[in-house]
């Protein structure tokens, strides 16, 4: 770098003002050392490049949040790109479980086998039903959120950004559709259904 190129905390003081120019610049010097840390921690070069993307989305919208008196450029943007890979992260974690436990079930009890003696595998999926069934009880936006956040494994700035749709919104209607469907729940409970 020579002594008339701006420093990366100039560049990300530039893209905090929306210079687009500052913003490839800091990009091209960014980029090669920020996707080998997302390839350490993802060991998946397509992840790696997904959340390389995310992560550079989120800098530009909040880097007129970046105070150059607390962190080095660099420092503040691993941080960012670090969340977003254990976002990513958990977000595989939840998904994986999901394929393994229906997995299990699938070859546990077949289609719609029942195996004699298998009565926890019966209460199971009774349980499974009763669950299903609540969430048919949500109203149509929260169920759809429900089912991305907890069954698709998304988090809620993924679901957010698939849909067009405020962070908060997202967040508010997974929180009252859990809430929602607990009631409905502890309803069943005390019918003796769970």
């Amino acid at each position: 770098m020579s002594p008339d190129e701006p420093t990366e905390e100039e560049l990300l003081q530039r893209v905090a003002r929306g210079d687009s120019r500052a913003f490839d610049t800091l990009y091209d010097r960014l980029a090669p050392r920020l996707y080998g840390l997302l390839r350490q921690m993802l060991h998946d070069d397509r992840d790696a490049e997904d959340v390389l993307q995310d992560g550079f989305v989120q800098l530009w919208d909040h880097a007129a949040s970046y105070d150059p008196s607390r962190a080095k450029a660099f420092t503040w943007a691993v941080m960012i790109f670090r969340n977003k890979a254990i976002d990513r992260m958990r977000a595989l974690g939840r998904r994986t479980r999901l394929v393994e436990a229906a997995s299990l079930e699938h070859a546990t009890l077949g289609d719609n086998d029942v195996l004699p003696g298998a009565d926890e595998d019966v209460q199971s999926r009774e349980r499974a039903d009763i669950v299903r069934g609540a969430l048919q009880q949500l109203p149509a936006e929260q169920r759809k959120l429900v089912e991305l956040a907890f069954l698709k494994g998304l988090t809620h700035h993924v679901i957010a950004e698939t849909l067009g749709m405020p962070l908060g919104t997202v967040k508010t209607n997974i929180r009252r559709g859990l809430m929602r469907l607990r009631d409905l729940l502890k309803g069943g409970r005390d019918g003796g259904a769970i």
